[in-house]
């Protein structure tokens, strides 16, 4: 049987499954704001399905659904949030204000993210920055960057992430990603956000064609979920 939710109806539902999850109520809002945004996309394993992996991983104790992100700036125009093995997103929210300042007054801005959950699509976050003004990039460890612009909030899917040219600038120790399962340790994704004031940026620097995105598709206002994977979500 297909049950058929809105979107506010997506977001309700995470939010609650989450707090009964354990999840204070700024993450649950943070996370089931991504999660209704991935689904609008039609990317499901970034919403639904995230959810449900989510509320098994605070159950196994490998997500701090409580944990208190710390922010510095170790260089000018430079950010660095550390989750503390909490959620991505509710880590996220509490940087993009000053990430947003920080790109408006300087022109451009860098946020890297530590020690989180699997940041997925990140489309909330990458549509937020756009929303006020701002060019977006946004990339994890692994699947497709996103990027929006002022004129265009809903964020289009990268062809060719940038992850490896940026490894190549700033580059890292490789260990991957530790697996969504009852065993391991604590969440230890990172992603990248970069924001952009499109109005400092020359108009023969904007014309260069770097990255090619797919087509954009427009939002979905409801979405169809089987009966027995919406039972998997609730009884989590």
């Amino acid at each position: 049987m297909i049950e058929r939710l809105t979107l506010l109806d997506v977001q309700a539902l995470a939010r609650d499954c989450l707090a009964r999850a354990g999840a204070p109520d700024r993450v649950a809002q943070a996370v089931a704001a991504e999660i209704a945004a991935a689904e609008a996309a039609g990317e499901r394993r970034h919403g639904m399905e995230a959810l449900l992996r989510d509320i098994r991983l605070i159950r196994y104790g490998r997500v701090d659904a409580a944990a208190a992100p710390s922010v510095s700036k170790p260089r000018p125009g430079v950010m660095r949030c550390d989750a503390a093995h909490g959620f991505a997103a509710a880590a996220l929210v509490e940087t993009l204000e000053t990430l947003a300042d920080l790109a408006h007054r300087q022109g451009i801005a860098l946020l890297r993210l530590d020690r989180a959950s699997d940041p997925g699509a990140m489309i909330h976050t990458t549509a937020v920055l756009a929303a006020q003004g701002l060019s977006a990039l946004t990339f994890g460890a692994a699947g497709s960057g996103r990027i929006a612009h002022p004129d265009c909030v809903t964020p289009a899917i990268l062809r060719h992430p940038p992850r490896d040219a940026v490894e190549m600038l700033l580059p890292q120790t490789r260990g991957g990603q530790p697996p969504d399962s009852p065993i391991g340790g604590m969440v230890t994704h990172g992603a990248w956000v970069i924001a952009m004031d499109a109005a400092s940026v020359d108009d023969t620097v904007g014309i260069a064609s770097i990255w090619d995105s797919a087509p954009q598709r427009a939002p979905a206002h409801e979405i169809a979920i089987s009966s027995e994977f919406l039972e998997q979500i609730v009884t989590a």
